[in-house]
């Protein structure tokens, strides 16, 4: 039967949800275009998936996010790289993030005297002091500061902390603060086999990288940098562009691989229900690479307890979540979410428009989904629970394809292609181990995972506490 009548139990904890908050649902499998194979990331490890369940070793360690480029045999990825000493952060690092680094680290030995000698050598007051005078715009800099000085002014900086009623424990504290680690964006081919092969870097940061995507054109990339989206050539060249700032959620390409689609905030920092614009910059010009010559378009103005997730559709529609909003409103007016498209073809004329569906048949926290290929379904996770259900975009028709079952989601459903689905659950409500399932329209869904061992299978669920 095309639709099942379990919204109800879909949504049964969605208003506890709305007002605790909900746990993060990320995409840790991923399948390839051609539908050949798929990437699995747990803790930190990628592992090659095939049709038939069977999981290979891994091909990578310290990634955090990996994603296909468009010929199904390379990645683009966000991995972290180890260095012992400033000297090969120096070799690694642009250098608009060394030179801050340094001037920082030679300062910081008279510093620390200075913050001694205001808070009478009282280390835990020292901080106080200087957190007080200082604002920090990139705290991500600290630990590299403290790795720099550790060795390049050594010396001094052991001076100073003498000056600390209880210099061990202040020498102790500040070692703690060296970061050996920084994020790294790589192109890696995986060939024909199972292992990575020769990888080219994009760019390397001391700021947190997230989200890399490759275009369709397959010589640009995009990708998180800080709050900033940015974009750069795949060739590892160093034209890079910043497309917008104070970016908030995910973001996404448009179908023919020129445009970037996602949400701004206005604020100094996004926080839950908050105004956001989505809007639309095409990046990539007619000669395929990368263009500052377009402004960005605006296209919605959108609110949300959680973070948006914009993703655009084969047919060039963007999809988004929200609430229903009508101004003025009463101060208890209920709302709720809803799935969004606008198409910006249209341009000052698009009017967002709500996928038709049921009254309370969507869970409130709507910040989980994964749009098919053909963009005719979009398969729906709520993160407090383990549900899963798929909607039909053109009549609003929900199924849901998995029950609730207690436990919560952590793994975005997977689209194989456009009637295949992947997606973690329990098998039956008694089952102790969750597994990864593949659902076929018409066709209950099956368990492909039993080969996997327990580590690999517990990213897909999380046990309640209780």
């Amino acid at each position: 039967m095309r639709i099942q009548t379990l919204r109800v139990s879909f949504l049964a904890a969605a208003t506890l949800l709305f007002l605790i908050g909900c746990d993060e649902v990320e995409d840790l499998v991923k399948w390839a275009p051609d539908g050949s194979r798929a990437i699995v990331r747990e803790n930190g490890t990628l592992c090659l998936l095939d049709t038939n369940g069977n999981l290979s070793c891994a091909i990578a360690e310290d990634v955090a996010s990996a994603a296909w480029l468009p010929d199904s045999r390379s990645l683009v990825m966000v991995r972290a790289i180890t260095v012992t000493n400033w000297a090969d952060a120096q070799r690694l690092l642009p250098p608009e993030e060394i030179a801050p680094v340094e001037l920082v680290a030679k300062g910081t030995p008279d510093l620390v005297r200075a913050g001694l000698a205001m808070a009478d050598g009282e280390a835990t007051n020292m901080w106080d002091v200087l957190t007080g005078q200082f604002k920090m715009e990139h705290p991500e800099l600290l630990g590299a500061v403290a790795l720099c000085v550790h060795d390049t002014r050594s010396n001094a900086l052991d001076q100073a902390i003498q000056t600390a009623r209880d210099p061990e424990r202040l020498r102790a504290d500040m070692g703690n603060l060296i970061t050996n680690r920084l994020a790294e964006i790589a192109v890696v081919s995986l060939g024909n086999g199972t292992a990575t092969n020769a990888s080219r870097s994009i760019v390397r940061s001391l700021a947190e990288l997230q989200q890399p995507r490759a275009s369709s054109t397959a010589k640009s990339v995009a990708f998180i940098h800080g709050e900033s989206l940015e974009a750069a050539p795949l060739d590892g060249s160093t034209n890079r562009l910043v497309v917008a700032e104070k970016v908030v959620g995910e973001y996404d390409w448009t179908p023919d691989g020129r445009t970037l689609v996602y949400a701004v905030h206005s604020g100094e920092k996004w926080e839950s229900g908050d105004l956001v614009r989505i809007e639309c910059r095409k990046v990539i010009g007619s000669d395929g690479e990368l263009t500052t010559n377009n402004a960005a378009q605006p296209l919605a103005i959108n609110v949300a307890t959680f973070e948006p997730r914009i993703r655009s559709l084969a047919d060039g529609r963007v999809l988004f979540a929200g609430l229903q909003e009508r101004l003025p409103a009463g101060a208890h007016t209920e709302q709720e979410a809803r799935l969004y498209l606008i198409d910006p073809a249209l341009g000052t004329n698009a009017v967002p428009v709500a996928i038709p569906s049921p009254a309370g048949a969507l869970p409130q926290d709507l910040a989980a989904f994964a749009p098919s290929p053909d963009g005719r379904q979009i398969a729906i996770v709520e993160s407090g629970s383990d549900a899963v259900a798929v909607l039909d975009v053109a009549t609003g028709g929900l199924e849901v394809v998995s029950p609730k079952h207690g436990w919560k989601s952590t793994t975005l459903p997977a689209w194989r292609n456009a009637n295949e689905l992947y997606f973690g659950a329990l098998p039956e409500a008694s089952s102790r181990r969750p597994e990864l399932m593949r659902w076929r329209e018409g066709s209950p869904p099956q368990v492909v995972s039993k080969s996997w061992p327990d580590e690999a299978i517990s990213i897909l669920l999380k046990k309640p506490n209780n």
